[in-house]
């Protein structure tokens, strides 16, 4: 092969490489948890407002809601979609909520909510939400429902899309 022609074809698939490396991924997130369960989640990430009859509902940022090792979930009382910003995630009837479900939507292992912590937006627009979170959370497993004292802590990022 001609040497030139081998050198523009490597040079052509770095640069696509380099580009696509760089354009965001239209709906992911990936999280990992300490504590009461030790986990790698992820899957697909979306937003939107919870329609109501009289007034606009909740928003929701929706991370891995089919997954089936666990989702995320972050309720803006407010119905507002969130603006870059870093927001508190420890008042329990603060603006933002959170909630940890681990396993999947037809067996899940626990449920726990948010009692510290913070949801940093870092881009916004009506076709994508970026970000990460931190997420120190109270709740209980399925297998001792009574015990609601146990402790997860989840760290992760997402990109999300409006829901479909």
């Amino acid at each position: 092969m001609n040497p030139m022609r081998t050198l523009y074809a490597v040079g052509t698939c770095a640069l696509a490489a380099t580009l696509l490396a760089g354009a965001p991924r239209t709906s992911w997130f990936e999280a990992r948890t300490t504590g009461a369960q030790t986990l790698t989640l992820r899957g697909d990430a979306e937003f939107g407002t919870v329609l109501s009859t009289d007034e606009p509902g909740p928003f929701v940022l929706t991370l891995g809601a089919t997954s089936s090792r666990g989702a995320v979930v972050f309720t803006i009382r407010n119905g507002l979609r969130p603006e870059p910003g870093i927001y508190d995630l420890a008042d329990s009837f603060g603006v933002v909520q959170g909630l940890v479900v681990t396993g999947s939507p037809t067996r899940p292992r626990g449920a726990f909510h948010a009692r510290a912590g913070t949801l940093t937006i870092t881009r916004s627009s009506p076709d994508f939400i970026s970000g990460r979170f931190r997420i120190d959370a109270v709740g209980f497993e399925a297998t001792s429902p009574t015990d609601e004292d146990r402790q997860l802590a989840v760290r992760g990022a997402f990109t999300a899309s409006p829901a479909r």
